[in-house]
């Protein structure tokens, strides 16, 4: 069964007010650390040493995430329909591609839907890491290729991580299994998906999805707990997204030089670098943002696109492929031909 005429619309972004530099972090780091001097330098030279290999700079944060989680979605969600002219009511399909949550049931998107005023949508939760707004696009063609009554759909991010991230890094080992957690940042987002032509919009052509669940154990925010990730690990699989993305591209046609941008996640500099050099593609061609926000994990591809369209990068009449990776291990993408 082939993809059904959809389009994607720009995306709405929530950013906090609050931006912390390296510096800032590093100022939280040392206030819990119990060692002596010489070993908060060795500690330090070590944290540092992964910002600049990520390319971390700021990251915007909420000091004290204000209540409920889903509030930031609704935020970011207000201001994309509002600049479409959509009322909320017109709204068939929500769908919440968030880590953040507060509750167990029900949905974080019935939630979204109920403040929005989406009183008739089906709202659902899609749970898949870093890869939940990419997987959540593909969710919403897929039901809209066997429900030929589903016309409009909204997909939105609230990545909020106030509780699961933890300043108290005493070791070498801790910050190998941490450090990743001082990247991050946070940000809402919203997008709309639809059966007629959006504009600003464009033509999605393919979305496909892969898992790699045997690595599922790299990298884990427990429910009680705190946020880990065995970083050098996750990172490694990296090399799987490359042939990945080539199987995207040929469902549709394209070659990697035909790709005008890859709109990617932004997990690090590096990471994003060893991607392109592996499928052969120019440095412009994916464009790296992390170190103006840090990893905003599952906001970060909508957020990216925000940027670059903000920037007027993205242009009418280019080519873009969407794409992540995330722990589990779970690779998206998506083709968009951008009409502007």
């Amino acid at each position: 069964m082939g993809i059904p005429e959809l389009y994607l619309s720009a995306p709405a972004v929530r950013l906090p007010t609050t931006v912390l530099t390296n510096e800032d972090v590093l100022g939280r780091v040392r206030e819990r650390f119990r060692g002596t001097e010489g070993e908060w330098k060795s500690l330090s030279r070590l944290i540092r040493y992964v910002f600049r290999l990520c390319g971390t700079e700021v990251r915007y944060m909420e000091e004290t995430a204000p209540k409920p989680v889903a509030d930031h979605a609704v935020v970011a969600a207000r201001e994309l329909l509002s600049s479409y002219g959509v009322d909320p009511a017109d709204l068939d399909l929500v769908v919440y591609g968030s880590i953040a949550r507060d509750y167990y049931e029900p949905a974080t998107a019935t939630e979204v839907a109920g403040k929005l005023g989406a009183h008739g949508a089906l709202s659902i939760d899609v749970a898949a890491a870093c890869a939940g707004a990419m997987v959540s696009v593909q969710d919403v063609a897929a039901r809209f290729a066997i429900d030929d009554s589903l016309r409009l759909a909204l997909v939105c991010t609230s990545s909020i991580t106030d509780r699961w991230l933890s300043y108290d890094l005493q070791t070498a080992e801790d910050v190998d299994l941490m450090a990743a957690g001082l990247t991050i940042g946070n940000a809402a987002s919203a997008m709309l998906i639809s059966r007629s032509p959006l504009c600003p919009g464009g033509r999605i052509l393919a979305v496909h999805s892969q898992g790699l669940p045997a690595h599922h154990h790299l990298c884990r925010a427990p429910i009680d707990g705190v946020f880990r990730s065995q970083s050098s690990a996750l990172f490694g699989l990296a090399e799987h997204t490359p042939p990945h993305i080539r199987q995207t591209l040929s469902r549709v046609g394209w070659s990697v030089e035909d790709v005008d941008l890859f709109v990617f996640h932004q997990p690090s500099n590096r990471v994003l670098r060893e991607i392109a050099t592996n499928l052969g593609a120019r440095p412009e061609q994916m464009p790296q943002i992390h170190g103006i926000y840090g990893n905003t994990e599952s906001s970060a591809v909508p957020l990216t696109f925000h940027h670059l369209l903000r920037e007027g990068v993205i242009r009418p009449g280019m080519k873009l492929l969407f794409g992540t990776a995330a722990a589990g291990f779970v690779m998206s993408t998506a083709a968009v031909d951008w009409r502007g």
